[in-house]
């Protein structure tokens, strides 16, 4: 298997999480952990993000204006992390943006932070990125690690493990230890992301918010119904794949036709899941403009 992020940073931490579980006490009377609901969670988590992070981290910046803290940097990536591409390059430039908006709190000055933040793009939509999924990790270990002993017995594993022992239990001693968990978690969680893309897994998510100053208003996940009228002039495949007939598209309903995901994100210009008639409008158009000879 080869090293991933995710992998380096279980190795990294992997004797402070041993020292860790075993300063733990016992807590028989902890109820089962719901492994599913965990990682269901994550995925929702991960498809909120374009509704949440650019007004969450708006948010913490101005209260920064009145009491800057490093404890609120913190926040503000990791807010930043759950949405956008970044390197410790980029970030070490928001930073420098970030508190010269102490200096300078204007409006001119945030709109330079949010296009520094956004200048290497979004993660793919539902992503949980590799920092978030190792944390998760640790802590849904450490629930599931009732005795605390860094180690699950066969009583302590979720069932879907426990039928995988084999798979997982690279030195065969029996029990699972918090390196051999890590890519057992990361293959449920990619299984509860697919269930969710393909509509199979249905999410929760709430309606946008607008957030004040510069950040645009979030994209609206909740699908909401479409006049009849409005798909005047679309192609026929647009009501094909609206198999709901909310008149817009899905990412569930395109993946259940397998076709190919880059061209949904192509067109889905507020990158919130969701084809509508106004999107594919305007890509078609687009496209059009591009042919040789116009």
């Amino acid at each position: 298997m080869r090293p991933t992020l995710f992998s380096a940073l279980a190795a990294t931490l992997m004797l402070a999480h041993q020292f860790a579980f075993g300063q733990t006490s016992p807590d028989t009377t902890k109820p089962p952990t719901d492994e599913f609901r965990t990682l269901l969670k994550e995925i929702e988590e991960a498809y909120k993000a374009p509704l949440e992070v650019d007004k969450d981290v708006l948010d913490e910046l101005r209260k920064q204006y009145r009491n800057p803290t490093a404890e609120r940097e913190l926040k503000i990536f990791k807010e930043i992390r759950r949405l956008y591409i970044t390197t410790p390059e980029l970030e070490g430039v928001i930073l420098r943006e970030i508190r010269a908006a102490y200096q300078q709190p204007t409006a001119e000055q945030e709109e330079r932070v949010f296009a520094t933040i956004r200048s290497a793009g979004q993660l793919p939509l539902g992503t949980v990125p590799a920092s978030i999924q190792f944390e998760r990790a640790t802590k849904l270990f450490a629930k599931l690690d009732q005795d605390g002993d860094g180690l699950l017995s066969r009583e302590e594993m979720p069932e879907a493990l426990r039928q995988q022992r084999a798979r997982w239990d690279a030195n065969g001693d029996g029990s699972i230890d918090f390196q051999e968990y890590a890519p057992y978690f990361q293959v449920q969680l990619k299984g509860v992301s697919d269930g969710v893309a393909s509509g199979e897994i249905p999410l929760r998510l709430p309606k946008a918010t607008s957030a004040s100053g510069p950040a645009p208003t979030p994209a609206v996940v909740e699908k909401p119904k479409v006049a009849a009228a409005q798909a005047a002039g679309l192609p026929d495949w647009f009501t094909q794949l609206d198999l709901d007939g909310d008149g817009q598209v899905g990412l569930y309903e395109w993946r259940r036709k397998g076709l190919a995901i880059k061209e949904f994100l192509a067109m889905d210009l507020n990158s919130d899941g969701f084809l509508t008639a106004t999107e594919i409008q305007r890509y078609l158009a687009e496209s059009a403009s591009k042919r040789p000879g116009r």
